[in-house]
């Protein structure tokens, strides 16, 4: 066939054997992602890959179905773009059940970011809760210091919200409740970069972030 011809004049069959394997690789990684839009993005790039792969060693519907699955891509991002998530977020008590339940349900992954973090084992006043869609997806639970200042015991976004959109939502809620300077300590790396990427600058082992 033609496109046969053409991939054996490009480099041979090796060479588009080895994109297939890449193809594959990044369509693997897409699965195990918990934010939708990159795993879309991710998805995407991945069956363009293989839709060229497919189209290069003669194998059509290989390539067909793959471009296919590339256009589903791009129309579910365009449609998630148009319908933007309503991200919305309100103050809670810090005994709240609801609060508690929701700490235990992501107790595990709680733990992962926050090391040795426990409901009720500090002298937090403060809860905000954020929703996305009316759907829980983050919290944030602290201590008024008094002055405006805020001591963060935990800022949590659930695995599909983990884009800083929570983040940004509850510190606007702060903002509005008088609170102008945010604080907090850790010890896990992953939860040092998210602070850093939310504007929190570390001065004498605390990050501080200004509202």
């Amino acid at each position: 066939m033609f496109l046969a011809t053409l991939a054996d004049k490009l480099g041979g069959m090796n060479l588009w054997t080895y994109i297939g394997y890449v193809a594959s690789v990044i369509v693997l990684i897409s699965f195990v992602m918990t934010s939708v839009v990159k795993l879309r993005w991710v998805s995407a790039i991945g069956s363009a890959l293989f839709s060229i792969y497919g189209f290069m060693i003669g194998s059509i519907p290989t390539g067909i179905l793959n471009a296919g699955v590339v256009a589903v891509n791009i129309y579910q991002l365009v449609r998630m773009k148009k319908n933007e998530d309503l991200f919305t977020a309100h103050t809670i008590r810090v005994e709240n059940d609801f609060l508690k339940n929701f700490i235990m349900y992501n107790g595990r992954d709680i733990q992962n970011c926050f090391n040795g973090y426990t409901y009720g084992s500090t002298d937090a006043d403060t809860a905000i809760l954020a929703y996305c869609n009316m759907t829980a997806a983050g919290l944030l639970i602290g201590k008024d210091e008094g002055n405006g200042v805020l001591r963060i015991d935990l800022d949590y976004a659930t695995a599909q919200y983990r884009d800083c959109r929570v983040g940004k939502t509850i510190y606007r809620k702060l903002a509005k409740m008088g609170f102008h300077k945010l604080v907090t300590k850790t010890d896990n790396s992953r939860h040092a970069q998210y602070l850093a990427e939310m504007g929190f600058v570390l001065q004498d082992g605390t990050y501080i972030k200004q509202l």
